[in-house]
């Protein structure tokens, strides 16, 4: 009986630890003032350009269920702390999301969802640094992207945008904000970008 009993008093105390796990925090990096009314007018505008957002690459060690934070000479990985979808999924949306409330009027689209058929200009990314860092807390963010213009045949040349942005008090949450900070800063150099150009062509 005595192994039974430590048996199932090691059972007990395991579904206690459970029952007692605090749920994890959830982060996304959609901007926060963006509306549902603003999310669902993206397809419909038609006064402006059109702009497609397409796939945008994400490293690797970053692009996984939980944030991965710098400490030290190493990655944290913060199973309590959880991105609400796989960043390579947010970061088109928010940049659909944040060039669409700076270009008012253009109709902005972002990969995987269907968009225009031939829109006026195509965005690709290739973000090669993502970094959420706990000491300094800062986010640092490094895409190398071209935006490409309808009908035209030889590729831009490529941009780079980097950018490191503090975070105020270093919690998980003022690291994933400080990141959306720089993903924002991105996308006023994109709409800078296509504003410019969109000006150019039309006179």
């Amino acid at each position: 009986m005595k192994p039974l009993r430590a048996t199932l008093l090691s059972a007990a105390v395991l579904l206690s630890a459970c029952a007692s796990s605090p749920p994890p925090a959830w982060h996304s990096l959609l901007p926060e003032a963006a509306s549902a009314a603003a999310a669902t007018a993206l397809p419909a505008a038609a006064a402006g350009p059109s702009i497609s957002v397409g796939r945008i690459s994400v490293p690797e060690a970053v692009d996984r269920s939980p944030l991965v934070v710098a400490q030290g000479s190493g990655l944290a990985v913060l199973d309590g702390q959880r991105w609400v979808e796989p960043v390579k999924a947010q970061l088109p949306r928010a940049m659909a999301l944040l060039l669409a409330e700076r270009l008012p009027g253009a109709t902005v689209t972002a990969w995987p969802a269907a968009g225009v058929a031939q829109p006026d200009w195509r965005l690709s990314a290739d973000v090669q640094r993502f970094d959420l860092a706990g000491t300094p807390a800062r986010a640092q963010l490094r895409v190398v992207w071209t935006l490409r213009a309808a009908g035209t045949e030889a590729a831009p040349p490529p941009r780079v945008f980097d950018t490191t942005v503090a975070a105020e008090g270093g919690s998980e949450a003022a690291l994933v904000a400080a990141m959306r900070t720089a993903v924002a800063r991105w996308a006023d150099a994109v709409a800078q970008a296509a504003g410019g150009t969109a000006a150019a062509a039309g006179r």
